[in-house]
């Protein structure tokens, strides 16, 4: 049983989570801006990871990591009697960062908390904006422009494409050096805008809006049909130029090459069936910087506009979140998938690590006091460590304390820790990350959501892929000889014990301490006993299902084994099973494949 658990602790995932985003740069590639909800190691800057979370403006440069704009939350008033008028925060999290082509003017978009009266459904926050943008470095000093902004490479438009409300409001451009505004009447609230250049020198915008492509121009805007499913245009400093995704077929995105001038298309994808998505395009319209999977990771591709000297320029292990190209072409700035910082020379390859990673991590569901659990992740090591009985608080220079209280590690990987739950851990647990990490930020806490009782969750067989018959339920089960596990090629047969594995099946009558692997006599069997049921072929006949044992698996830590007894007929070639014991969430799940 411990190689099977071994097997899991050492499949990684992709972090679902990346508190380092919207990176961008200037013209020369020189500087790069970027949003994070996270502190600086040392600094005690405060955090609050709400919605939207607190998130400050960084740049690095020659200088290296300056803070560049933040703004401390100020709380929503309290709310009058019933049916008074919305209270409002400040403008506290910032994103977006653009910069003019020189590095003189920023602008960056600013989101509040609006908190109202709701009635028939719609609350008075409906209509009201949310969204402000902050412009840096203009000759009057810092101004402000309500709704969501985005900056020419020239520093002299800015496009308003949306106030954060509910209902929506036209994009207009302003022109900064006359306070002329542009009003097209086009909604771009929830088009799908490039994360490069989508406003030209001369105020140009470019914009997907359903299956139209659009070019506007002042107040007027030019829509091209080119077909469903494209998103994410840009456009070069003269407008003549726009690059743009569109899925083939699907998994499958090609980056596409818009002409203005000559209505011309043509296609780039550098691998058969790759797919190709956020694409930047440098201020001449040459060059056009793309993301590609390869081998089911992104990296940096380039390619002249004209289709040719097609390159992929990265090469990073953990693969590209997300990256930024300079106007002139030259460099590329990007986060990898263990959010680390890079500058890339797009002429030569050279790839310069700025900072080391730095961790992200994520828990779904709920987690019981002295259960074992997955953080899954990136950023947490270099390399896949085991621990041995007793199990240590360190591992690879990787630490988790839950409410302060130092967790026993089972595995640590680059994407996932397996821990246990300290057996004193009171509901509402926060979850830290400590380690070696040369990043200059503090990884994110995670709160979560636990208990001293039950919340039964069964481990899922590592070798159900694809789930059978789509279920996704596949329960980690071994026959009854502990020889194998069952799987579709190797089922259950009836009559036969099973030996089923989880977490969180509820308190046991044994203690036990942390780290230390559970007793075998006599074993520690949860203390409300545990019952099983199915449902025979017909669906009418519910089955009884004896459990034989329940309680800590000897021999391991954190882990609950069920050894149930199979009825000798009527049973689905998928065994659905559902159990119950002690806590807050009455019933859990299984299934698995018998054959019948």
């Amino acid at each position: 049983m411990a190689a099977f658990l071994l097997f899991l602790a050492t499949v990684g995932s992709a972090a679902g989570q990346q508190d380092l985003f919207d990176v961008t740069t200037t013209g020369d590639g020189g500087t790069a801006y970027f949003a994070t909800t996270l502190a600086r190691k040392g600094t005690g800057e405060p955090t609050d990871y709400s919605n939207p979370s607190l998130t400050r403006i960084y740049k690095f440069g020659s200088e290296g990591l300056q803070l560049f704009l933040e703004r401390p939350k100020v709380a929503v008033p309290p709310l009058t009697a019933p049916g008074g008028p919305p209270r409002f925060s400040n403008y506290f999290s910032l994103s977006r960062p653009t910069v003019s082509r020189d590095g003189t003017i920023v602008a960056i978009t600013g989101q509040r908390i609006c908190l109202g009266y709701s009635q028939d459904h719609f609350s008075n926050c409906d209509r009201e904006n949310t969204l402000q943008t902050t412009l840096t470095g203009l000759p009057g000093g810092t101004s402000y422009v309500i709704g969501a902004g985005r900056l020419s490479g020239n520093g002299r438009y800015l496009l308003i494409y949306s106030d954060g409300s509910v209902t929506g409001s036209p994009a207009y451009v302003i022109d900064l050096q006359t306070g002329e505004e542009f009003r097209s009447g086009i909604s771009l609230q929830f088009g799908l805008l490039g994360q490069g250049r989508i406003i030209a020198d001369d105020g140009t915008v470019v914009a997907v809006i359903d299956k139209y492509l659009d070019i506007i121009r002042g107040t007027r805007g030019t829509p091209m049909e080119i077909g469903p499913y494209a998103a994410e245009a840009v456009i070069d400093s003269a407008a003549r130029i726009v690059a743009y995704s569109q899925f083939d077929s699907y998994p499958s995105r090609s980056i596409r090459i818009y002409r203005i001038a000559e209505q011309s298309v043509i296609s780039i994808r550098p691998m058969p069936d790759g797919n190709c998505h956020t694409p930047h395009i440098s201020a001449d319209g040459r060059r056009v910087m793309f993301l590609c999977d390869a081998s089911r990771l992104s990296q940096i591709y380039t390619a002249n506009t004209d289709g040719t000297e097609i390159r992929q320029m990265s090469r990073n292990a953990s693969g590209v979140f997300s990256a930024a190209m300079s106007d002139d072409g030259k460099f590329a700035w990007y986060f990898s998938g263990l959010a680390e910082l890079h500058r890339l020379n797009l002429d030569t390859g050279e790839d310069e690590e700025r900072f080391g990673p730095t961790p992200q991590f994520g828990f779904n569901g709920r987690a019981v006091a002295g259960s074992a659990y997955f953080l899954s992740g990136s950023g947490f090591a270099g390399q896949v460590f085991t621990a041995q009985y007793p199990l240590p608080h360190s591992l690879g220079g990787v630490s988790v304390t839950v409410n302060g209280e130092d967790s026993p590690l089972l595995s640590v990987s680059p994407t996932q820790i397996l821990f246990q739950v300290p057996w004193k851990t009171e509901p509402d647990a926060k979850v830290e990350v400590k380690t070696e990490s040369s990043s200059p930020f503090d990884p994110r806490p995670f709160i979560f959501h636990s208990t001293r009782t039950a919340h039964g969750t069964f481990l899922t067989n590592p070798q159900s892929q694809p789930p059978v018959n789509g279920d996704d339920r596949n329960t980690l089960a071994i026959h009854q000889n502990f020889d194998a596990l069952v799987t579709l090629e190797n089922p259950a047969h009836p009559g036969e014990i099973l030996h089923l594995y989880g977490t969180g099946f509820g308190q046991v009558d044994l203690p036990q301490p942390d780290g230390i692997p559970a007793p075998a006599d006599p074993p520690a069997r949860t203390v409300v006993p545990v019952t099983c049921w199915s449902w025979s072929t017909d669906n009418k006949t519910k089955l009884d299902i004896p459990v034989l044992y329940a309680g800590l698996a000897p021999g391991l830590v954190g882990i609950y084994q069920l050894d149930v007894a199979l009825p000798a007929t009527d049973l689905k070639p998928l065994m659905p099973l559902t159990c119950n014991g002690e806590g807050d969430s009455s019933n859990f799940y299984g299934s698995f494949a018998v054959k019948p």
